[in-house]
């Protein structure tokens, strides 16, 4: 991570971090507070509108169950019994009875507007303040409220608006009480009595704790799926709260206080369960929907002025950052990379020199210092130039007469077995390899060289006739490319003069060329009596001028190591630390030298 990072980090992480985390945190407790202290204010609130709802459905549950047991009311039934089903209708006589009954009862009560009575076999019979059908016991039967009822056994079982598409779709203030009625001497079912009521005391229930904040407050009364019986502004009355709370409003919890947003306003809501499920009233709860601007009131300002200040002083700290700290900073991170490119060998990198203060300075200075380490490593190249070329002149000297003398020997065993012939074809050859030699070239093409590696070796047959074998293999692709002179060659002559010096069986030596990607490795492997591990152990290579690997072997085995060692180092020195040779040897079983060089046509250097 470079330097202005760090510093923009250290800026945010002991700057600006900490003021933005203080910041929040007292918002975030200031807005806890407030919601907990009215969050409990407006449940106390509730547990009143709680206990006036409690009152205002037990007197209804009252005169209910007052008339219910009165003989007149279930005189009504019995005489609805002992008319046969399907056959006889109620008289109009009955009828008249039975409305002015009903009148003069049930619907004396102001909160009831109809009542309607079934008997067991489905006939019905209804009355009310004003017009409208009644509920046919047949959709009465299929709703999913009709088993409830029964279930409950003659408790009353209390139906809000719209919770019951078989009861309509109801406006604001109705309920209908639905229930089993018995007989009060033998506690035979008589029928089912349906009562709707309108409570316009709901109204006047709400108000009285609504007290001037008409525009900022809004209850609501909702069953167990949140579906609003009654709103106090008659806006959503039908609706789901849980649509208009986006999910957040849990009618599973205990009564608690939470921040919502209710109709894209943030609210504080309040949940209020009303646990009257004895009167026949099944998970209605109360719901408060304050809005937030009334609840934090002038606080919710002033924090937010604080936090504009706040965010005032952070921009402009922010600026100072950028403007003068980061100026510094860029600077240092210039020179950097500057220095960076003159440490990877670009000695041209030159540093902007603008401006009349340090910083000035110290870009010439560092201008000046690239110019003096370019002129010494200009002047340490050409050193280094010189003596490798004559390094490499001493290396090429030090092969040719040691082959030139290893050949001459087998020419003159030759002619003093008088063997004329092939004493001339020798010469031929040695001349070939001469030529090759001579040239006045570092690299030749790898066809040259095995060219000359055949010649040698067929010189070498005339000598050590019948008592060696060998075979080239090379990808005619790769004849092309090009290899220091006399490589191969001190590599086989060291498995012919080392490797089969002491051995009774047929030798044999194979090389090969091969293509490994960027790279071509060439082996010569024979199947002579091997090197042992501690003579490998001592191979490496020269690290200087002065020292070579034939250095490290015993005096009397200086020749053995000379080719050998002179072929490591003159690739190393020509081609660098990426290739050189590697030598596999097991004593009695042969040996395998590899030499790596990279692939590279003449003409493509």
């Amino acid at each position: 991570m470079n330097l202005n990072k760090k510093v923009f980090i250290g800026f945010l992480l002991f700057i600006i971090i900490p003021l933005f985390v203080l910041g929040s945190a007292v918002y975030s407790v200031s807005q806890q507070l407030i919601e907990k202290k009215y969050g409990d204010l407006t449940e106390v609130s509730l547990q009143a509108i709680s206990r006036n709802i409690y009152y205002m459905f037990k007197e209804a549950n009252y005169f209910s169950d007052f008339w219910m047991v009165k003989d007149s009311i279930q005189d009504i039934y019995k005489t609805m019994d002992g008319k046969k089903p399907n056959t006889e209708t109620l008289s109009s006589y009955d009828l008249n009875a039975f409305d002015t009954l009903l009148r003069g009862s049930i619907l004396t009560y102001s909160p009831i507007q109809s009542v309607v009575i079934y008997n067991n076999e489905g006939k019905s019979f209804s009355a009310g303040k004003t017009s409208g059908s009644a509920i046919p016991w047949a959709t009465l039967q299929q709703s999913l409220a009709f088993q409830h009822i029964k279930e409950l056994n003659g408790s009353p079982l209390w139906i809000g608006p719209s919770e019951f598409k078989e009861f309509g779709p109801g406006r604001g203030g109705e309920f209908y009480q639905a229930r089993l009625v018995k007989d009060f001497w033998t506690m035979d079912n008589l029928g089912y009595m349906l009562l709707k009521f309108k409570f316009n005391e709901l109204d006047p229930i709400f108000k009285s704790f609504n007290t001037n904040e008409q525009s900022s407050k809004r209850y609501l009364l909702v069953n167990k799926s949140g579906l609003i019986f009654y709103d106090n502004k008659q806006n959503f009355e039908g609706a789901n709260v849980l649509q208009l709370t986006q999910g957040k409003l849990d009618l599973g919890r205990n009564n608690y206080s939470f921040q919502a947003d209710f109709q894209n306003e943030k609210s504080l809501i309040s949940l209020y369960h009303l646990n009257i499920n004895g009167m026949g009233v099944q998970d209605w709860s109360v719901i408060s929907v304050t809005s937030w601007k009334y609840v934090a009131g002038e606080l919710e300002t002033i924090m937010k002025l604080v936090a504009g200040i706040t965010f005032i002083c952070l921009f402009f700290a922010l600026v100072y950052n950028l403007v003068f700290v980061r100026r510094i900073i860029q600077l240092i991170l210039r020179m950097l990379n500057a220095m960076k490119k003159v440490e990877r060998g670009d000695l041209t990198t030159r540093m902007e020199e603008s401006g009349k203060d340090e910083t000035t300075a110290l870009a010439r200075g560092f201008n000046s210092l690239v110019v003096r380490v370019e002129d010494l490593l200009e002047e340490v190249k050409r050193q280094q130039d010189r003596k490798n070329k004559a390094e490499l002149m001493l290396l090429q000297a030090q092969i040719k007469p040691h082959f030139l003398f290893n050949t001459l020997e087998s020419i003159n065993v030759l002619a003093i077995q008088n063997q004329g012939k092939k004493v001339s074809q020798m010469v031929i050859r040695l001349g070939n390899l001469l030529r090759i030699g001579m040239e006045n070239r570092e690299e030749i093409s790898l066809k040259q060289e095995l060219e000359h590696l055949r010649s040698y070796l067929e010189i070498q047959e005339f000598r050590f006739e019948d008592q060696f074998q060998y075979d080239i293999e090379a990808p005619p692709e790769l004849l092309h490319e090009h290899i220091l002179k006399l490589t191969l060659q001190p590599l086989v002559e060291n498995s012919l003069q080392h490797g089969f010096e002491t051995i009774e069986y047929m030798g044999h030596i194979s090389i090969q060329v091969k293509d490994e990607g960027e790279r071509i490795g060439l082996y010569v492997t024979d199947n002579g009596v091997g090197i042992s591990q501690e003579k490998l152990a001592k191979f490496h290579y020269k690290t200087e001028l002065e020292t070579s690997i034939h250095e490290i072997l015993d005096s009397n085995e200086e020749r053995r190591g000379l080719g050998v060692s002179n072929v490591a180092d003159r690739i190393r020195i020509q081609y660098g630390e990426h290739y050189g040779m590697f030598i596999c040897s097991h004593e009695g079983q042969g040996t395998t030298m590899k030499v790596v060089i990279p692939k590279r046509k003449r003409e493509n250097q």
